[in-house]
């Protein structure tokens, strides 16, 4: 039933983009639900439902793809148990790539991976920081959720280059 529906997985699709058919397809999907006999079925169920099936997907995909590069023989890759895996394979190649670094050349170091992504960075950081600094005037200087929400940024962003 989901893949009847491209406009609520087909990210680079047009109909992705297009609130009301998305809107239509969640009345639908409603509706489907309900005559399955969840009666209290509402879009909120709906879009959580569909982010735990996806989650549990990518995660079980992740795990073949580590098994694979793993090294192992072919006997000891992992095979997904989930009954719907092979359901939202369709779904595969809508998920938003991580970016990494093999496109890198020339990096040595730690601190030359930084640089790179920073200057990669750069201008979308800074558009951020001045859409949130025109939107922070009125707000009192001593603001510090808005500190504690970049502290977190930078310490998720420095997370993820150490563990590339």
């Amino acid at each position: 039933m989901y893949k009847c529906y491209p406009c609520l997985w087909k990210i680079k699709s047009d109909e992705y983009k297009n609130r009301n058919l998305r809107d239509e397809a969640y009345k639908n999907l409603i509706e489907f639900y309900k005559m399955r006999g969840f009666p209290d079925t509402n879009r909120d169920f709906i879009v959580k439902k569909i982010q735990s099936l996806r989650g549990s997907f990518r995660k079980e995909t992740k795990k073949i793809q580590e098994s694979q590069r793993s090294g192992r023989g072919t006997k000891e890759i992992y095979v997904s148990s989930l009954w719907y895996y092979d359901l939202l394979l369709f779904t595969k190649d809508q998920e938003l790539p991580v970016d990494t670094l093999s496109s890198v050349s020339n990096i040595d170091t730690q601190e030359d991976i930084q640089d790179a992504r920073n200057e990669e960075n750069k201008e979308e950081e800074e558009s951020e920081m001045e859409e949130s600094s025109t939107s922070r005037q009125n707000a009192p200087k001593n603001d510090v959720s808005f500190y504690k929400c970049l502290l977190i940024r930078i310490s998720n962003y420095y997370n993820e280059i150490v563990k590339s």
